[in-house]
């Protein structure tokens, strides 16, 4: 983008001197215009600080830049990556900002630099492809004697390499008003509210704005053209300030609205129009509004914290808790398979889970019900603590992830989920919790391999692998089939804890925290993501086949992270079609109150449920000196004016389609991934697990007919199965018959 309308003066070089004597840092050129002095100004990146700073790691160059130098770049899609020039200029007046740099081929078509002047900020994008040393205009700007001004270059634009090394502040005559800082009111467009468009308007040195107007398109509409006015009575500010507003009235829901904003100065100088547009989202009428409560500090550990933690969330109107009730393969509840937790602070008789339960649902007096999620951390059991004489590897120290090299992490303990047992021992447990507790739904965490492809060989895990692929001793860890095999197993878990769940109460919301990915992940890409192939988490591929009823990504992002933050988002949402997403967010990670607010109204504007992360650490990276108190007040005034259930899913409330599941035995046995689908039933073919467990899901209703074949294997067993109600989980049990099963399906 060019605010001087598609030329540069640097074209108008009669105006200027031809020889430029370069010196590091701020460098003055005499030129025959502009204020006193008339002197370009250059602000070069071989100096550093204090007149050229970087945010970010930035590669320093092997060729020659603009004054035969060097140059930094980086590569986009990272807008937290910036560089900036600060200029000493010697006199106010306007100046023209030129980029001067080397182009080529592998440079970025879009390099986004924010330009800050006496008046505002204004953006312009250049392109850096090319060939040779280039000076390409970002416009004229006034500017204030001194050191006020800046330009920045941010990683943010286009792929390619962004290229950070001169900056020339060149004086020049009047140039159009400039048009910046574009903002709307409310931020995210909702049905039944009017909006106001704010920008800034800011003239050259010695000119005076006589028009500003907003062309406003709503689709379907003839375009309207409104007065942007500066007289404080606009929602604009104080009279005179610089800055204009006009105000739309209400639009309806899914109303597409664009904008081209418009000035002319008293010289007929007409700025570079500046074009927007937003949508306008219908008002949800059920939504989730979720906080993850760890079991690991204050929390629900005792009667005083549990009254606390529905009390405070019930006034924000949050409607869904998700508790930690297994963190290190403990119990925050009664389990008659695993130890109670250690942190317990309500005395011997004191049942967090079921406490927390009593008071989120009670709805007496009018108050309103919180719904309840049991949040169990699946593969990670031990984190520097001794195991207590009933903790899973206590029992079954043979369920334990191993490394490559044969050892087990020293501090953090893991099952592995190669294991059948452990796999059924995390099922178990979900079961236990969910037959004798009245919880809404089950949250699943570090349901993965931990970060590092060295991990995952458990014996057991490589017998079972070794023997289906025909192969002897370990495979590498970046071996492809090893790799898939260890990702399948995860999917098989969640598959087997999804039908399980629903099998004893269809209507429990069943969700996975997943790794959240970078602003260059898409779902084109997805596979090569650290998230599928370091740590085997397909929840992308979780969503589409309908294992889970909703992605948690755990999209911790920074305010200064929005492309990554709304990437990862929009990649979920992307695949979420006959399911849902609700996105993990992190106030700990923000230093106000104000960059949470942003990201869940954002979520909130494209459909997502939101989830904060976690209570009690909603301000510890605050450097406003925000309280708790004045976190939570926030979020009720500006996020959650009012209450609303969380949404009831309609493939669990109104499902069209149910499931079959059952198990492959042969020999009394249970087969190995055998393969198991519904015949002349598109999409349903899978595999057993470790236990010879199958589950296929969206079977319509009617009779069908079940073909089950052991791998490797000609033997086929049939067997028939009716669905008769939709939402259903019919149990189907296939016989292959007699014939030897390896030692790793007993474990």
């Amino acid at each position: 983008m060019r605010p001087m309308g598609g030329f540069s003066f640097l074209e108008m070089n009669a105006m200027h001197v031809s020889m430029r004597i370069f010196v590091l840092a701020a460098t003055l050129i005499a030129t025959s215009v502009g204020p006193a002095f008339a002197q370009d100004v250059v602000v070069d990146n071989d100096a550093g600080p204090p007149g050229f700073t970087t945010v970010g790691t930035w590669t320093q160059s092997v060729s020659s830049g603009w004054n035969g130098g060097t140059y930094v770049f980086v590569g986009g899609g990272n807008p937290s990556l910036t560089a900036t020039w600060h200029p000493t200029l010697p006199a106010a007046g306007n100046y023209e900002v030129l980029a001067a740099f080397l182009a080529s081929a592998n440079r970025t078509p879009r390099a986004p630099h924010t330009v800050a002047f006496a008046g505002g900020t204004a953006e312009a994008e250049i392109s850096q492809v090319g060939t040779g040393i280039r000076e390409v205009s970002l416009g004229v700007y006034p500017f204030a004697e001194g050191t006020a001004g800046q330009v920045t270059l941010t990683g943010g634009g286009d792929p390619g390499a962004h290229i950070a090394d001169a900056m020339i502040f060149r004086p020049a005559p009047a140039g159009p008003p400039i048009i910046g800082d574009i903002s709307q009111d409310p931020g995210y467009a909702f049905t039944g509210q009017a909006v106001t468009l704010r920008c800034r308007i800011t003239p050259c040195m010695g000119a005076a704005i006589t028009s500003a107007t907003v062309d406003v398109a709503v689709w379907g509409e003839t375009t309207r053209t409104l007065v942007l006015y500066d007289d404080g009575a606009h929602n604009d500010g104080a009279a005179n300030d610089g800055t204009y507003a006009a105000q739309l009235d209400p639009l309806a829901a899914d109303a597409q609205v664009s904008f081209v904003l418009r000035a002319t100065d008293d010289a007929a100088r007409n700025a570079l129009p500046r074009a927007g547009g937003f949508h306008v989202q219908a008002h949800p009428t059920a939504e989730w509004r979720c906080i993850w409560v760890t079991s690991w500090g204050v929390g629900f550990l005792d009667e005083a914290q549990a009254q606390d933690l529905v009390d405070t969330c019930r006034a924000a109107n949050i409607n869904t808790l998700l508790l930690e009730v297994r963190k290190v393969g403990d119990a925050y509840y009664n389990s008659a398979l695993e130890p109670r937790g250690t942190n317990i602070t309500g005395g011997p008789g004191f049942d967090p889970l079921a406490r927390v339960i009593a008071l989120a649902h009670d709805t007496s007096g009018g108050k309103r019900r919180l719904q309840v999620h049991a949040w169990f951390v699946s593969h990670r059991v031990r984190n520097g603590e001794t195991l207590a004489p009933g903790h899973v590897l206590s029992r079954h120290p043979e369920y334990a992830m191993l490394r490559a090299d044969g050892t087990e992490d020293p501090q953090t303990s893991y099952l592995d989920p190669g294991h059948p047992g452990a796999v059924d021992h995390n099922t178990s447990v979900i079961l236990d919790c969910l037959a004798n507790y009245d919880i809404d739904g089950i949250n699943l965490d570090y349901i993965r391999y931990p970060g590092g492809t060295e991990y995952g060989y458990n014996p057991t895990s490589l017998a079972r692998f070794n023997a289906l692929n025909g192969r002897t001793g370990d495979p590498a860890t970046t071996d492809t089939a090893w790799s898939d095999w260890r990702r399948e197993c995860v999917t098989l878990e969640v598959r087997k804890g999804y039908v399980k769940a629903w099998q004893m109460k269809p209507r429990v919301v069943f969700s996975t925290c997943g790794i959240s990915t970078g602003a260059g992940t898409t779902l084109e890409n997805w596979t090569s993501s650290s998230t599928y192939r370091s740590v085997f988490q397909d929840w992308i591929g979780w969503l589409r086949a309908g294992i889970i009823d909703y992605s948690m990504p755990m999209n911790y992002k920074a305010e200064t992270e929005t492309v990554a933050f709304r990437a990862c988002a929009n990649m979920s949402f992307a695949a979420d079609d006959g399911r849902g997403t609700i996105i993990g967010i992190s106030p700990y990670r923000h230093v106000s109150i104000g960059g949470t607010i942003d990201q869940l109204l954002w979520v909130r504007h494209n459909g997502g449920g939101m989830n904060l992360f976690a209570w009690r650490s909603e301000v510890t990276g605050n450097t406003e000196g925000a309280t708790r108190a004045q976190f939570y007040d926030a979020l009720r005034t500006q996020v959650y004016p009012s209450w609303l259930d969380p949404p009831q899913p309609a493939w669990k409330y109104a499902p069209t389609v149910g499931i079959l599941e059952g198990t492959v035995t042969m020999g009394g046995e249970p087969v190995d991934h055998a393969s198991v689908e519904v015949v002349g039933l598109p999409g349903s073919a899978t595999v057993t697990d470790g236990s010879g467990w199958f589950g296929i899901l969206n079977v319509p209703p009617g009779n069908h007919t079940l073909r089950a074949t052991p791998p490797g294997g000609s033997e086929t067993t049939i067997a028939s199965a009716t669905m008769v109600d939709p939402g259903s989980v019919v149990t189907v049990n296939m016989n292959l018959g007699a014939a030897a099963v390896g030692h790793w399906a007993k474990y």
